[in-house]
């Protein structure tokens, strides 16, 4: 009798948690599939061109003073 129990105590287990899983599932999938719908192409022609002109004006901009420094040696040497 023992047995018999705990088979159906098992089986009654694994349904519930297949079926915990597949909800778990679904909710996943709606949440993914809301996300998708709101994000938007983006506007590649205007906006690579106008990233292009603010990465290179920020790069050029600060190389001077954060990457290089003086002929006489580095930052760590304090320039001697």
């Amino acid at each position: 009798p023992q047995s018999a129990d705990l088979a159906g105590h098992f089986q009654r287990q694994t349904t519930r948690l297949i079926e915990h899983q597949t909800h778990i599932r679904g909710i996943w999938d709606q949440e993914y599939e809301a996300h998708q719908h709101q994000q938007q192409p983006p506007q590649q022609d205007s906006s690579d061109d106008e990233l292009d002109r603010e990465l290179n004006a920020a790069l050029y901009a600060s190389r001077q003073d954060t990457f290089f420094t003086a002929s006489g040696g580095s930052s760590s040497q304090g320039g001697q």
